[in-house]
């Protein structure tokens, strides 16, 4: 099956995909606590058409002590010189990884590498050990894998199992060093431009009483009904406006908290729904009357929803409108969360790149197959290649706020450098659905590099580009509601302190659209030197950094150590394969 099949089949089996901001009960591991009942004590090692079974005290004695017995000496016969090195290098690998980060990096089917005896598909018993094994107080390890297997003996494809375990090393080490590089800049910003108190205001309610009303909007020709409620702060006039984009399997309720801050601080705050890709949507999908969570074409339909929302709302606003001289249609802005950030960041101008997103797709790379679960939505846009050529930018945007965006492949770096308005892409760092990495560092080093290699134009001033990490943050804000859902696999998904990251998005928010809407100068300087993260505490430390780059995050290289691992000792005479 290929790749792209077999990503569009995992969508519809796991009913939600990434139900990217309300559930995800069937995609992300399950945390397994007992001990399995059984243990491997056998691998057999496959190399093409070559099997060979060894013991695994066999592979710990070569790993501890560089001892290759002879069942091992056949296996190397078929070893380069560099892989056989590498072989003991994963073997004496370990990796400090909390059982969290495990569920948060795999999410495939990955039963090809590891087998049972009897050639049966390995992906549960491999998930389970995975876990069990992170939890030893050495870390993870090949060895401590093999043996927390749920099954006296496995079947192993050493080559691709090799380089999936150094892949998935690598991505994590990458990941704790972006950390590590974000933190550090942040902590280290310029004196701050605000005083505590002034920033500490940024989470507290605004002067202004606010209305909500709900307006029925119909767009005929596409046949969406773009239900929307509207917050506007009582007498004031020409405020500017902020959309809010749901996330997939949400609605227009899920960031209420953020449209009444806003428009207690003077903003007019529109949030709607997206038929197609709504909660609505996956209701009827759980009950049988729709086959997908969200259609292909939603890739283009929810841009087309924010830009016939903006021109009902301008209709509205004129002199005889209902909402007549409300809003400020030259000041709008808007906010996405997660799908709705990929919505966002679209209607900003980033564009939909096919090349780029149909190679990620059918590629066997690690990144792409097994460490970034948002790649399960991202691909169903190539079941609808013709909305790659529509232009979804909406000029009227002037700022973007992107919540935890799944992007990275469906712009790519030339895509991503297409951005033409002020961003703010927030991540998480403990995202199981769109990891931080992969789908916000990354893409935010695009920004940041292609700003920097464009020639200077004066008439067009350099947007501006922020991103604010949350240590520990997930994927989620609000509690699930979800009916079924387990509680420990939810816990997962939702941030740990809800009303701190909260009051995290209330200061981002309201910094951030009064610096690019109100183009009040004192925000600015306050995102440019991070003065914002001063709200930041346990257990979700904040982080807000304007400038990264590839080589920002280059490891430090140091002095190779000195080798004074013990001589492999290979037996005397070695003739046979063994039996």
């Amino acid at each position: 099956m290929p790749p792209l099949t077999r990503r569009l089949s995992r969508l519809s089996n796991l009913l939600i995909g990434t139900c990217l901001s309300g559930l995800l009960p069937l995609m992300t591991l399950p945390l397994m606590t007992a001990k399995p009942a059984a243990a491997a004590e056998r691998v057999v090692l496959t190399y093409g058409f070559f099997e060979v079974p060894v013991t695994v005290e066999a592979l710990r004695a070569y790993s501890d002590r560089g001892e290759i017995s002879r069942e091992l000496s056949f296996y190397f016969r078929l070893l380069s010189d560099e892989q056989r090195s590498q072989f003991r290098q994963v073997l004496q690998a370990r990796q400090d990884v909390s059982p969290v980060q495990i569920s948060k990096f795999l999410y495939s089917s990955i039963g090809a590498i590891i087998q049972t005896a009897g050639r049966l598909d390995g992906a549960k018993g491999l998930r389970s050990a995975l876990v069990l094994a992170a939890a030893e107080p050495e870390g993870l390890s090949v060895i401590g894998l093999i043996e927390k297997f749920p099954t006296s003996a496995i079947r192993i494809d050493a080559q691709r199992g090799l380089r999936a375990f150094g892949e998935f090393t690598q991505l994590i080490n990458d990941t704790n060093r972006a950390i590590n590089t974000i933190a550090a800049q942040s902590e280290a910003a310029s004196a701050n431009t605000l005083s505590a108190q002034d920033i500490t205001a940024l989470t507290e309610p605004g002067p202004y009483a606010v209305t909500m009303q709900t307006l029925m909007i119909e767009d005929s020709q596409r046949g969406r009904s773009l239900t929307t409620d509207l917050y506007l702060p009582e007498t004031v006039n020409n405020a500017p406006l902020v959309v809010i984009s749901h996330g997939l399997a949400g609605d227009r309720k899920g960031f209420i908290y953020i449209a009444e801050h806003l428009a207690s601080h003077g903003f007019a705050v529109a949030a709607l729904d997206h038929p197609g890709s709504d909660r609505r949507q996956l209701e009827d999908l759980l009950r049988g009357f729709n086959d997908e969570i969200s259609e292909p074409t939603e890739f283009s339909d929810r841009p087309r929803d924010i830009s016939y929302l903006l021109a009902e709302l301008t209709r509205m606003n004129t002199a005889n409108g209902p909402i007549a001289s409300r809003l400020d249609m030259n000041r709008i802005g808007i906010i996405g969360h997660s799908f709705g950030g990929y919505t966002a960041l679209a209607v900003g101008g980033a564009q939909l790149n096919f090349d780029n997103l149909q190679a990620n797709c059918a590629s066997e790379d690690f990144i792409f197959n097994a460490a970034n679960p948002s790649m399960l939505l991202q691909c169903t846009a190539l079941a609808a290649p013709e909305q790659f050529s529509e232009t979804l930018r909406d000029p009227r945007i002037r700022a973007v706020m992107a919540l935890n965006p799944v992007t990275s492949s469906l712009f790519g770096p030339a895509g991503f450098s297409q951005l033409a308005v002020p961003s703010l892409i927030v991540s998480g760092t403990s995202d199981p659905v769109a990891p931080a990495l992969l789908e916000q560092i990354q893409p935010f080093i695009w920004l940041n590099e292609s700003t920097a290699t464009q020639p200077p134009d004066a008439t067009t001033p350099t947007p501006d580009h922020y991103l604010a990490l949350i240590q520990g943050g997930s994927h989620i804000y609000d509690p699930i509601d979800f009916e079924g859902t387990d509680p420990a696999l939810s816990s997962q998904l939702v941030n740990a302190d809800i009303p701190l990251a909260y009051s995290y998005l209330k200061a981002l928010s309201l910094g951030f659209l009064e610096a690019e809407l109100n183009q009040n100068s004192a925000y600015r300087d306050a995102l440019n030197n991070a003065s914002i993260a001063q709200i930041g505490q346990e257990p979700l430390p904040l982080y807000i950094v304007s400038m990264l780059t590839s080589a920002m995050l280059q490891p430090v290289t140091e002095p190779a150590p000195t080798d004074t691992a013990p001589t492999e000792t290979v037996p005397d005479a070695v003739t046979d394969a063994p039996q």
